[in-house]
C-alpha cells in the first residue's frame, strides 16, 4: 500500500470532507481487514471500520502533519479495536463469513470458506498483541518499523510477537488446538 498525498493529509487535518472521503477509499480494505481479524465477523468488522474513519475525522485535529500519517492511523484504529474487545471481554465468537465468488464451483467455494473460518478461528485463539502484530504486517503490508512505531513499541518486541504470533497461529491451525494460545 503505497503512502498518502501529503496534500489530502493537510486537508484532511482542516476538515476537508472530500479529502476523508480519499482516505476512506485508500484505507478502507485495510482497515476491514483489520477489523476482521480484531474482531472475527464481517458485521463487526463493517462497524469498526466505519467508527474508524469516524473516529479519525473527529480526532484529525491531534495528528501532527510534520509527522508520518499511518503510525497515527493506524494506532488509533488499534486502540478503538482494543476498547470493543475490552467491553467485550471474550475471545470473539464465530460468524462465517459468506464467500461470494462468482463463477466457480461448489466445491471449490466450499473449500475456501472453510478455510477462511479455520484461519479466523486460530486467529481468535490468539493473545490481541499478537493478532494486531499480525493484521499490521500481513494485512496491512506494514514495515517491522512501522509496526512498532504504530505500536508504539521495539522493533525486537514487534519481531518476538510475530515470530511467537505466527507460531501460535501455527500450532492452532495445523494442530487443530482447541485452548488459547499465549
Amino acid at each position: 500500500m503505497g503512502d498518502i498525498d501529503p496534500e489530502i493529509l493537510k486537508k484532511f487535518h482542516n476538515g476537508d470532507l472530500e479529502a476523508l472521503r480519499e482516505m476512506v477509499e485508500h484505507y478502507q480494505g485495510s482497515v476491514f481487514g483489520i477489523g476482521l481479524k480484531l474482531l472475527g465477523s464481517v458485521d463487526d468488522a463493517k462497524d469498526y471500520s466505519q467508527d474508524v474513519f469516524v473516529h479519525a475525522y473527529e480526532k484529525r485535529q491531534k495528528y501532527d502533519p510534520e509527522r508520518p500519517f499511518e503510525p497515527w492511523f493506524y494506532k488509533l484504529a488499534l486502540n478503538l479495536g482494543r476498547q470493543r474487545l475490552r467491553k467485550r471481554r471474550e475471545i470473539p465468537k464465530s460468524d462465517a463469513m459468506p464467500v461470494e465468488i462468482v463463477g466457480e464451483t461448489a466445491e471449490r467455494s466450499l473449500i475456501e470458506k472453510e478455510r477462511k473460518d479455520r484461519v479466523r478461528n486460530a486467529l481468535r485463539k490468539l493473545k490481541p498483541k499478537y493478532r494486531e502484530c499480525l493484521a499490521l504486517r500481513f494485512e496491512s503490508d506494514m514495515q517491522l518499523h512501522e509496526i512498532a512505531q504504530t505500536l508504539g513499541i521495539s522493533l525486537g518486541t514487534v519481531k518476538t510477537r510475530l515470530r511467537r504470533g505466527l507460531m501460535a497461529f501455527k500450532e492452532v491451525y495445523v494442530k487443530g488446538g482447541l485452548h488459547e494460545v499465549y
